[in-house]
């Protein structure tokens, strides 16, 4: 009996193998990858928004070289989401920075449809998991410790980027538009009675911080945990990034990773892990009894009793909903600035508020549904601690979708988290039925 290797070509449901000689050499399958690794040069540039884009774009190449190409049950409500998402510029008025700020949310989904599909399709051969893990792990130590003590103790200040030197003036005078190109390290605010530096780099606003950092910590977990040696590291690395994670003043933050850990400890002792479920309480109590008794505690319980969110945020959902009657097919294409200076655009502060303004209830239904489908398809048969963590990391995106906006980097991070999840379960089946001597394609997944 021939034994058919992990890793062999990609087929069809034909039978028709893809070349993976045209993936190799100069066309390294990798090389795509490594472009998000220059985030940190992407935000000197002032291109931070765009890392994931900059690198779909090669990563494009290299499925254009793959025939076919595989989808995954699911993704189909992704592709009526991005379809529908086009059909709403008709809803935008004749103004350059609303058709900028459309253009430059599109781009955004477009990226992270080409690196779900370059994740999935490339075999592990090719594009081991490791090199992704890496990768993506990379992101969240940039962002989480780098950025975040940089935010901490500089506070806001905007350095002079490349591109805010370049976009002529007439935009940069817009809001939206210099946070994308030249966005602070910081966003110092006061809502706490007292200055309060928020870390932001590399992005603009420490809602993208937040929100990036939830799938991002999740991912970095399966990475260390991927990792020969990665476990004795993980523990530090967690506690120098969970600093300015409290200092950040960011509830959304975390209340997910708090709701994700909970649901990591369920899960473990429905499986009959119990030993590590109660390991992994006492962990919590002990990293919430040292926040709570060190000078941090201080900040966590005024934020937990912070008013000012709340009403923020309830103003412009308020808003949302009565402008829904309005447009609610197409939704506005974009989200609009609000007529009240103090209060930040109407569709913004969570991906629920933003896909239904700006691509109307159709949208919001395409949006949650796929994610709703990728939690639950990654969710079943979970093998590893590896796939547990990254079925988080999707299954993040709906909580979260409540209160943050997804781009410019939190969704491309669950959405490669999903394809990765998918792809190895993929392949470590038809490793075991290679194994078995059932040879049988079966059906697309």
């Amino acid at each position: 009996m021939t034994v058919i290797p992990q890793a062999f070509e990609l087929q069809s449901r034909s039978g028709l193998a893809v070349d993976e000689s045209k993936l190799v050499g100069l066309n390294n399958p990798a090389l795509p990858l490594y472009l998000i690794a220059g985030l940190p040069l992407y935000w000197v540039l002032g291109l931070a928004y765009f890392a994931f884009v900059i690198a779909a774009v090669a990563m494009a190449f290299q499925l254009l070289l793959m025939k076919p190409i595989r989808v995954p049950r699911g993704m189909g409500l992704w592709f009526l989401f991005l379809g529908w998402s086009f059909v709403s510029v008709a809803a935008l008025d004749r103004d350059v920075t609303r058709y900028l700020s459309f253009t430059i949310r599109e781009l955004s989904y477009l990226g992270a449809t080409i690196a779900f599909l370059y994740v999935y399709n490339l075999p592990p051969r090719l594009l081991p998991t490791r090199k992704i893990l890496s990768v993506l792990g990379g992101v969240f130590v940039f962002t989480a410790i780098i950025g975040g003590y940089l935010g901490v103790i500089i506070g806001e200040v905007r350095f002079p980027s490349l591109m805010s030197q370049v976009v002529p003036r007439g935009l940069m005078s817009n809001s939206f538009v210099k946070s994308v190109f030249n966005p602070p390290i910081a966003q110092e605010q006061d809502f706490l009675g007292f200055p309060l530096n928020r870390p932001s780099m590399p992005f603009a606003f420490t809602n993208e911080w937040g929100a990036t950092l939830v799938p991002g910590t999740f991912i970095a977990i399966a990475w260390f945990r991927h990792l020969p040696n990665g476990r004795r590291w993980l523990v530090p690395v967690l506690a120098l990034a969970g600093v300015p994670m409290i200092i950040s003043a960011n509830r959304g933050l975390w209340i997910a990773l708090i709701m994700g850990v909970v649901y990591v400890t369920v899960r473990r002792a429905s499986a009959g892990q119990q030993v590590v479920a109660i390991r992994s309480i006492f962990v919590i109590l002990f990293i919430a009894s040292v926040a709570l008794v060190s000078p941090l505690g201080d900040l966590v319980t005024s934020r937990a009793t912070s008013e000012h969110s709340f009403e923020s945020r309830g103003d412009i959902y308020t808003d949302v909903i009565e402008a829904v009657p309005g447009s609610p097919l197409i939704g506005y294409g974009a989200p609009i600035a609000n007529p009240n200076p103090n209060r930040p655009a109407i569709g913004t502060h969570g991906m629920v508020w933003t896909t239904l303004f700006s691509q109307g209830i159709p949208g919001l239904v395409f949006y949650a549904g796929f994610f709703l489908a990728m939690t639950i398809r990654t969710g079943v048969r979970i093998r590893t601690q590896e796939q547990l963590w990254l079925h988080l990391a999707v299954a993040s995106a709906l909580p979260t979708m409540f209160y943050y906006d997804h781009l410019p980097a939190a969704l491309p991070l669950m959405m490669m988290a999903a394809a990765l999840a998918l792809r190895d379960r993929r392949y470590a089946e038809r490793a075991r039925r290679s194994a078995t001597g059932d040879l049988t394609e079966g059906a697309f997944v």
